[in-house]
């Protein structure tokens, strides 16, 4: 009998002048299918690791097919607070974590050898050709401790005690049909087509409701167990992890499991000292050479993950040269990495300036590179307590620059879509999170010291004094509390 359907033939190779077939290359896994990472319309994204910031900061031009993560071969700047590093230091710590439980590359560069490290108080003593930002950065003791500073991962957790429910429920749901299986073997005998029907009739027998065809209904009345597989794998798919600050991942993991802060945590020295030379533009190509051979070596033994690199507190002068080689570099190639970068810009400009080096231009060279920048700002530097209205936020986050957007830019009404919601949002920090919100002030009646002008509002927001006039502007508070920090 014939039949309608023709067998496809497939495609032979290309034959070469020589007559040789040419060899296939190997199947190198897409960006899009990498782990941690989610497709979008400008490319594959990773999360921050705080839904917040891939909210606010990331999807800002979400209209044109952007938002939702950080894009990969991107570089965000965390600007540290004068006085005060614990914001920047957790959102260090949600950036990394959120690459330890993605199933991805961390690599923690440590910018400084131990025993040229300054000492508090003995810069004074050293020669002004070696403070020009040289001695920024960490060291691989400071580098192993903010490793173990990593917050726990609650989905893990929530994993293993659902993992461990369906375990015991299981058990019980075989025990009890375990005699069941006997009853059958030790009857009459029949022809295995009447024991089949039996079977079929038993499993099929009350399936009134639609949810009891369900495949997972339908495994649990035969007695079957659920996949172990598939739930394994929902503890790795997501894609935004939920940490706590208060307690640390190490503590997750038992000595006979797989720890990956071990085995997906890498600390690599990327001095940017050179003995030849204490020019700034040369000790940037050094950390530059040192940085890509460490990407190298990870990607050779990692060519299915994405590599997220973290420096903290990166010297400008060099950073302001190996970063945009490394960026080009990696965008060229199209490189499945992310970059992290926190840096000190007080620092670098109090720094005494007799090299006729212009440090706004370099401070501008290493943040043009950058496509995203924030600013952490902490209340707790703060000479003056911050106003009433701000008593529940710890600190303020200022975008300097967003995406392709720069505050210069965004304002503009022609993009007025493609602007992020606002350039501050208020802090929260407390001992197990970190929490970035909109500045909404509340209403005056309800802060401290009631109005911020005259007299204390009453109950529905009317002034209870006649003479007293209306509370300021948002425009008008900002620019007051502006100055005063």
């Amino acid at each position: 009998m014939s039949s309608s359907f023709k067998r496809r033939t497939r495609s032979k190779p290309p034959i070469t002048s020589q007559g040789q077939s040419t060899p296939s290359t190997p199947n190198t896994q897409p960006l899009t299918s990498l782990p941690g990472t989610k497709p979008s319309t400008t490319g594959p994204i990773t999360s921050f690791g705080l839904r917040e910031i891939d909210s606010f900061f990331f999807s800002s031009a979400a209209s044109s097919g952007g938002g939702g993560g950080q894009p990969l071969q991107s570089l965000v700047l965390v600007e540290e607070d004068r006085l005060a590093d614990d914001l920047g230091w957790c959102l260090s710590r949600y950036w990394c974590g959120e690459g330890v439980a993605g199933g991805q590359i961390v690599l923690m560069g440590a910018l400084v050898d131990t025993d040229l490290k300054s000492m508090p108080g003995l810069d004074a003593a050293c020669d002004d050709s070696q403070l020009v930002g040289f001695d920024d950065g960490c060291t691989v003791e400071e580098m192993e401790q903010f490793k173990l500073s990593l917050p726990r991962n609650l989905h893990l957790d929530k994993f293993r005690s659902r993992s461990k429910e369906n375990n015991t429920n299981t058990n019980e749901d075989g025990g009890r049909r375990e005699p069941m299986a006997i009853v059958e073997e030790d009857g009459e005998d029949m022809d295995d087509e009447t024991n089949s029907s039996k079977q079929r009739t038993a499993s099929e027998e009350g399936l009134v409701n639609a949810w009891q065809y369900r495949k997972s209904v339908q495994d649990a009345r035969s007695g079957m167990s659920g996949p172990k597989g598939s739930e394994i794998g929902t503890a790795g798919n997501v894609y935004c992890h939920s940490f706590d600050l208060s307690k640390s991942m190490l503590d997750q993991y038992s000595d006979d499991e797989t720890n990956p802060l071990e085995t997906n945590v890498k600390i690599v020295g990327c001095t940017c000292r050179n003995a030849n030379s204490k020019d700034y533009r040369v000790q940037g190509l050094h950390l530059f050479k040192t940085i890509w051979n460490h990407i190298q070596s990870a990607l050779a033994s990692n060519s299915q993950s994405v590599i997220r690199l973290f420096l903290r507190r990166l010297p400008i002068g060099p950073g302001s040269v190996a970063l945009p080689l490394l960026m080009s570099k990696i965008r060229q190639e199209t490189l499945p990495i992310i970059i992290l970068a926190t840096i000190r810009p007080w620092r670098f400009l109090t720094y005494p300036n007799n090299h006729g080096i212009n440090k706004l231009d370099t401070l501008s060279s290493l943040r043009s590179t950058a496509d995203t920048i924030f600013a952490a700002d902490s209340f707790s530097s703060f000479q003056t307590p911050p106003p009433p209205e701000f008593s529940l936020l710890q600190g303020i986050l200022t975008v300097r620059k967003c995406a392709s957007f720069t505050t210069a830019y965004y304002t503009d009404t022609i993009c007025f879509k493609n602007r992020p919601l606002a350039e501050r949002f208020g802090v929260k920090r407390d001992g197990r999170k970190v929490t970035v919100q909109l500045l909404h002030l509340p209403p005056e009646e309800y802060s401290k010291g009631g109005s911020s002008t005259d007299g204390v509002r009453s109950g529905g927001g009317q002034i209870a004094s006649s003479q007293s006039s209306g509370g300021c502007s948002s425009a008008q508070f900002t620019g007051a509390s502006s100055s005063d920090w």
